[in-house]
């Protein structure tokens, strides 16, 4: 007989509960992909139903009450107008597999791992939050996916992309979008797209982020309308990339700007993903495995990047998370020393109590180690690639009878920190100056929250 229920936030605006029931729920999981598909994951392609059940029983076996799965344009798509049957009823058998071994899903998605089709073409990478074309024949996905998933129980969450950037390239949409942007709002910057990081003086620069940040709010208020418009039932949020966080990115990068602050409305809870920062910029963040000050100073960097995220009312999750084992890996374009299992227990397990009193909810990244893969999922796993529990899907056993007992704490700020949004998106010197207030008040015992407005930080 089936038990589940569906997930809704609890009332108090901190973790979830069961509707009908009240029973508390915290998400304890992991990101979950075929890994015998090869690289990227063609998961809906060569969907295997035996194979994706034995998985879900390991997954199921160590505690996990959550995994996390990449829907795709090619599964969901047969046209910009027109859903594919034949890839809905794949998502609506995973659904069943999860279900009879006990596990809810995140849909998150659609995405391009499976590439993409003829008719979706984009002048520049994340151009599609400026393409109306685009950006339409995703709302056709969300309700197929809506009709066809309204009220299972089963399914956590719609996530409505993973780590999404907003586009800043000056391509003949974006021009579009500035231009009507421009005229609203600063009608005397410069007529062409004045693009990161060349510089047409600090005021144009951040007058572009928020109009990036404007594009990528107006994304997300079409694609969770386009949800609820079929379902109503389920939570909404998206997987954001910690360098959403105004303080976390750094030179060569740039800001993402999805401000989790000025799209709180359209989302039910937040969600982040974070990773140690030292590949990307060593020059920046130190090693957690190299030194016991890099660890503790990473850790205290995860909680302030949580601590951003969160929005009054709303649960956070930590819905991508993890380390690396057993070998050698390619992280930002360089292959990065060898790692124990030990040292991926130690980092993950870490991760988990440092951030408990500010995530109701942690999924891991990924099920199971992928030789194929081009990044750190090589060795990341709670398995290893040949179906053997590795030394942290030992201890993530051991953790899950804690973590899902009941709902977490928030832990309480003992100080609010103002966040000085046009310098942190413009000024690579204000990050760093900006990251030695929060690890001093970290290190004299402190927990902060941001002063942030309604409406997010404004030029």
């Amino acid at each position: 007989m089936n038990t589940m229920k569906i997930i809704q936030v609890d009332p108090s605006g901190w973790g979830f509960r069961e509707r009908n029931s009240g029973a508390s729920f915290t998400p304890w999981g992991c990101n979950y992909y075929d890994p015998a598909t090869g690289w990227a994951p063609r998961i809906w392609e060569q969907f295997d139903p035996v194979r994706v059940g034995e998985h879900l029983d390991h997954i199921r076996t160590i505690g996990a009450n959550t995994i996390r799965v990449f829907s795709t344009i090619q599964n969901l798509l047969e046209s910009p107008h027109r859903v594919r049957a034949a890839g809905i009823a794949k998502m609506m058998k995973m659904l069943a597999l999860a279900e009879a071994r006990g596990l809810r899903v995140i849909w998150s998605g659609p995405s391009r791992w499976e590439g993409r089709p003829d008719w979706w073409r984009e002048d520049a990478p994340y151009e599609v939050c400026a393409r109306d074309d685009l950006m339409a024949a995703l709302e056709t996905a969300w309700r197929g996916m809506g009709n066809a998933f309204r009220g299972h129980p089963a399914l956590f969450a719609y996530d409505l992309q993973n780590e999404p950037y907003a586009p800043s390239l000056p391509t003949p949409a974006m021009n579009q979008c500035w231009a009507r942007w421009r005229a609203a709002h600063v009608p005397d910057a410069p007529e062409s797209l004045p693009t990161p990081p060349v510089r047409e003086g600090e005021r144009w620069l951040t007058a572009v982020h928020r109009f990036r940040e404007d594009l990528a709010t107006e994304y997300v208020r079409r694609m969770a309308t386009a949800v609820r418009e079929t379902d109503d039932t389920h939570l909404v949020t998206i997987g954001m990339h910690q360098k959403s966080v105004p303080f976390d990115w750094y030179p060569p990068d740039s800001y993402i700007a999805f401000n989790p602050h000025r799209m709180a409305a359209y989302l039910d809870y937040t969600s982040i993903h974070f990773y140690p920062h030292h590949n990307w910029h060593p020059n920046l963040y130190r090693d957690p495995c190299e030194t016991p000050d890099g660890m503790q100073e990473t850790l205290w960097h995860a909680r302030a990047i949580c601590r951003y995220m969160h929005i009054p009312g709303k649960p956070l999750v930590m819905e991508e998370c993890g380390w690396y084992s057993g070998g050698n890996v390619p992280i930002g374009g360089r292959e990065q020393p060898w790692r124990s299992e030990e040292q991926q227990t130690d980092w993950c397990v870490r991760l988990v109590k440092a951030t408990r009193g500010d995530v109701c909810g942690w999924l891991f990244w990924p099920y199971q180690d992928t030789p194929t893969a081009s990044d750190f999922s090589r060795g990341s796993g709670l398995y290893t690639a040949d179906g053997k529990l590795k030394d942290w899907g030992r201890a993530f056993a051991r953790l899950a009878p804690r973590i899902t007992a009941g709902r977490p704490v928030r832990t309480t700020a003992s100080r609010t920190l103002a966040l000085p949004w046009a310098e942190l998106v413009t000024e690579p010197d204000a990050v760093k100056f900006f990251r030695a207030q929060y690890l001093d008040l970290f290190r004299r015992g402190k927990v902060m929250d941001f002063a942030i407005g309604k409406k997010g930080p404004m030029i």
